[in-house]
Formats: structure tokens, sequence, C-alpha cells
């Protein structure tokens, strides 16, 4: 069969929520195919179906899949086929089985005849149903990695940063979807974070930036790579691995300017020495911070940080008896200093759609959109106001929507009083009064068709996470990382 596109709803416990859009006459085929494309995450693949959405020849279908169970809904009783087969007809006794039945790591294939179906459905199961949606375009995603990796030597590895929750857009599916796209290493900032990608099934290399020694038992667990940036860690580390006997790969970080973690370049010869007196640590990957690859009015700095660094490395090397893999561009360096990119370079906002220093952000897709669906719609009388302290003064005869996400979601409250406009109906509304915790209003006036259940784009193609970003003072990362957990991730896949 020809490309799918599937909707996939990231869930607690590594679980996921996958459906064919409604239209597509090959929807249940489309599921099966997503299925055998992707791998298991240690866990099993159920079939949700719904009888009335079932084709004639749906048994046959199932012939040869990939499924563990299926879960009939509306069915009396099971069906004889080569997996198990449970069948519920009522919400008490769908409720009942998925409470005593926990999943972890189950890809479910949810096929409903209609929305209120499909949404029951969700609901019995424990998939998370808040209509403000996070909307990853994984495609997109794979897109960016691909651009980035075009502007490098060939064989040049890449590592891909997914710390603070993937930079918004869910750990757990996006590291999943990085690792199939062919990313050499993850980096998270914790070791916590490390732990649930490995958990969640994710088996390649994961670097560790901010080494915790608290969280020992979870680098060993997980078989995570600390980063060591100074003597007291490394020389504690190393006491615990002789400890335990346990053997780890670690990543040396210098500090040629950025001075916020690293070894003095200075201490290069020392760190080599200490390292080749070990038995249980072996520098995998030596690398440094740039601090404004993505300015040019600080090039001459940059210069001078990539030449501290390789005076660094070559020390390491010379006492350490061997060559670490070395790394130092960053998205901004990839985009404007490809011919730096070493061994390895690490990815981060550029691959989520971003591009500080514009040189790529022409080849690059919108991979993050944030929505949220309009609850009510009103006029305004004469001498009314919107929101708290009245801040919104706006005339009579005002048409105000009000949307399903506020600041604890993702709004913050300075983009209230027109600072910001959603996109409704294909047109732009300003925000109307304050931002509220939980939801914010918009002045639709003059825009047709508004009403309860339409769809308000908050941040994506238009209006972008830049113009989001200058709105606010800030940069696209802490927009894209501001987005609140409760935010349902919603994921485009086309296999």
């Amino acid at each position: 069969m020809g490309p799918v596109q599937v909707e996939i709803i990231g869930g607690e416990n590594g679980n996921a929520y996958v459906r064919v859009p409604a239209g597509s006459p090959t929807q249940l085929q489309g599921l099966l195919h997503y299925a055998q494309q992707r791998p298991a995450y240690g866990g099993q693949c159920v079939l949700v179906a719904d009888r009335e959405a079932l084709p004639e020849n749906w048994q046959s279908l199932l012939q040869g899949s990939t499924l563990g169970q299926v879960i009939g809904w509306g069915f009396e009783e099971a069906v004889a086929l080569g997996c198990p087969f449970i069948a519920l007809n009522s919400p008490p006794a769908a409720r009942q089985y998925f409470s005593e039945h926990p999943f972890t790591n189950t890809l479910f294939l949810v096929h409903a005849a209609d929305e209120p179906t499909h949404t029951g459905l969700l609901g019995y199961m424990g998939a998370p149903l808040h209509q403000a949606t996070l909307q990853v375009d994984l495609d997109a995603l794979r897109h960016n990695l691909e651009v980035h990796r075009s502007a490098l030597k060939p064989g040049t590895a890449v590592a891909v940063m997914v710390k603070a929750n993937a930079y918004g857009a869910g750990l757990i599916e996006t590291g999943r979807a990085l690792e199939r796209a062919g990313a050499d290493y993850l980096a998270v900032a914790y070791a916590d974070e490390g732990l649930q990608l490995r958990r969640a099934g994710v088996a390649c290399p994961i670097m560790v930036l901010n080494t915790e020694l608290a969280a020992f038992e979870h680098f060993v667990q997980g078989h995570l790579e600390p980063v060591v940036y100074h003597f007291p860690l490394l020389k504690a580390l190393a006491g615990l691995l002789e400890e335990h006997q346990a053997d780890m790969p670690v990543h040396l970080e210098f500090n040629t300017g950025m001075n916020r973690l690293g070894f003095e370049t200075e201490e290069a010869p020392a760190v080599g020495d200490f390292i080749s007196r070990q038995a249980h640590i072996r520098a995998a990957t030596a690398f440094a911070h740039l601090a404004a690859s993505g300015a040019p009015e600080h090039d001459r700095f940059t210069e001078q940080q990539m030449a501290k660094f390789a005076a660094a490395c070559t020390e390491l090397d010379r006492h350490l008896g061997y060559r670490p893999h070395r790394h130092l561009l960053n998205s901004g360096g990839v985009a404007r200093f490809p011919q730096y990119n070493m061994d390895m370079v690490r990815l981060g906002i550029g691959v989520y759609g971003a591009d500080e220093t514009s040189v790529l952000q022409p080849k690059l897709r919108t991979v993050m959109q944030l929505q949220a669906c309009v609850s009510q719609v009103r006029t305004l009388q004469p001498g009314e106001t919107v929101g708290y302290s009245r801040a919104g003064q706006l005339p009579a005869g005002a048409r105000i929507a009000t949307l399903g996400i506020g600041y604890a979601d993702g709004v913050p409250r300075a983009l209230s009083r027109g600072r910001h406009q959603v996109l409704i109906n294909g047109q732009l509304a300003p925000i109307a009064g304050n931002v509220c915790m939980d939801m914010c209003m918009a002045d639709v006036t003059g825009i047709p068709d508004v009403e309860a259940g339409s769809m308000a784009i908050i941040f994506g193609t238009e209006p972008s996470v830049e113009v989001t970003a200058e709105r606010l003072g800030t940069i696209p990362y802490e927009v894209f990382t501001n987005v609140g957990p409760r935010v349902r991730r919603v994921y485009l896949e086309t296999v």
C-alpha cells in the first residue's frame, strides 16, 4: 500500500495510541502497516477495534500481523483469532478491564467508527484527552535532521538534544523517532530523563550533560554515559566504579569561554594522565560549548574557542594514549562553521525547526504547533469588559472566543491585551484581556464561523515560534519548553 499518515498520542508508561484519520478507505490496513514498521520497544501491539468500524474481511486482514492482543468494542463474546481476544460491550466493562490490566510500552491501534467513539475508547484506556494540543510533525523532525546532516562531512556522528522533554515535544515519542531516524546519540540534561528513555525501550547511546553522583545507580541501570567536567566529579566517579566493578564511557567537557561547566583547557594533561590509570573509565568523547556560534559579531571569539579546544584535545590524546571523538558544533555552529564538524556534532533547536543563524531556516520545516479549542463564543454588551482586572476593553458588539489554554499550558501572561494574535479559521485574532491560568480569550470580531470546537493556533507556521518569542522578549527555546505537561502531545508520521 502507499504512504499512510498516522496520528499518535503519547501517553504515560511509554504507551502510544495510534489512529489513521477518518475517511481513509484503508484505515485498518494503515494501522497494521504502521505497527509492522515500528519497533516494539519492549511492549506489545494491541488493536482496540470498534465493531461498527471493522470491514467484513477484518479477520483475514489480521492474519500475519504483529498483534499481541485484540480488544473488541461492541462485541458480546470473544472471536477466535490467532491471538487473545477481549470482548467489551459497555463503558463499565471497559473501565474495569483497563483499570485491572495496566499496560507499559504498548502500541494501541485504535480503530473507531466516529470521533465520539474514538474519544470514549481513549478515555477508557487512560490516554490524555485535554484538547489543548501540541502537534509534533515527526516527518518534519526527520527532514530537519537530514538538512543538518547534509551540511556535514560524510561519517560525522550526530547527537540530538532531547533534554527538557525534548524541547517540549515530548521525551519518549520524540526520542524514539530520532532513534529510528538514525541519531547516533541522544543527549539529556539529567539521568532521570535518560532512564525514562531506557524504560521506554530506547536503545541508542544516551549522554547525560549534568552528571549528579546521587543518580549513579541510574547510570549503571540505564547504561547511561555521563559528562564529566571537573576533577572532584571525575575522582568520585572513578571511586564508585571501582567499588562496583563497573565499566563506564564518559564524555569530557572543557571550558573554552562558555564559563558554565568544564575542565580548564590547561588541565587536559592531568585529565588524560588520571583516566589512563583507571581500569573502569574510558573517555568516549571530548567536547566544548560554543558561546556565540550564531552571532557573526562574535566570530573572532568563536574561532578562539575552537583553537583552545583543539590544543586541549591534542594534549588530552597524548596523555591518554588514545584519541576520543571530538565534538564542538551545536545547531548554530553546523549552519555557520561546517568546516569544524570534527567527529560529531550536537544538534538541538535546529532539528526542532528554529535556526538562530537564519542560514538553514529556509530549508527547515515547522515541527511543533500549539493549538487549543474554542470553548465558547459570546458577544459583548455595552460597558462589558473581558477577563481579570477588566483589562479587556472592547466596544459593544465585539465577539469573544474563550480558548481552553492558559499560562499553565504555555501561553504566558505577557501575551495578554493584544500583544499576541492566534490564528482562527485562517485569520489572526488578538488575545483580549489578561491570559488566565487555564484559559485565554481572543477577539474574533469579523472572523466568520467561529464557534465552540473551532481550533486556534497559538504558534506554528503562523504565527511562528520566532514571532511569538519576539513578542515575549525571549528565544524560541523558552517558548517550546514552556508548553505545560498537561497539554496533549499528538504526533504525525507518514509510513
